[in-house]
Parts: C-alpha cells; structure tokens; sequence
C-alpha cells in the first residue's frame, strides 16, 4: 500500500471528499470518497493506492474506487506517492 499525494475538496455529503490528484501526463481526476478513509500528515492530505508496477520515471497504481473520469489505474510520478 501506498499513499498518493493529493488535494481535498468538501463532498456531497458532510461524510465524503473529492480527492483531487494528477496523473503523470499532467491530466488532472478526482475521486469521491469517504472523509475517514483519507489519511493526513502535516497538512498534506493522501488517498491509499496499490502500487501494481513500476520504473524508474512512472508507477502504476490502482484506485480503491473507479475517478470521475472512470478511470480505475493509472501512471502517476514516483514523487506523487509516499510509502
């Protein structure tokens, strides 16, 4: 398990969050998701992702749900993920 870097939005509901965050292309998708699942340090806001492969300039990782754009993987930065 890995965390990947994002931004946080207020939800549809008081209990949900858009997570914001960019592929590696520079594209930019959002994910609905629960408030608790986020994890928090130092005012940085991450989403938990599976790492599924990766090389020296790309990782691909696998979403806990489908974005908004219907995307369930996808090639990030290394320096968008903290393990």
């Amino acid at each position: 398990m890995a965390l990947l870097i994002c931004e946080v939005e207020p939800g549809l509901a008081s209990f949900t969050r858009f997570a914001t965050f960019n592929h590696l292309d520079g594209r930019r998708d959002s994910l609905l998701i629960d408030a608790e699942f986020l994890y928090h340090e130092n005012g940085q806001a991450y989403l938990p992702v599976s790492v599924i492969s990766q090389g020296k300039d790309w990782v691909l990782i696998e979403l806990p749900d489908e974005s908004d754009s219907g995307t369930r993987r996808l090639w990030v930065a290394p320096s968008a993920l903290r393990r």
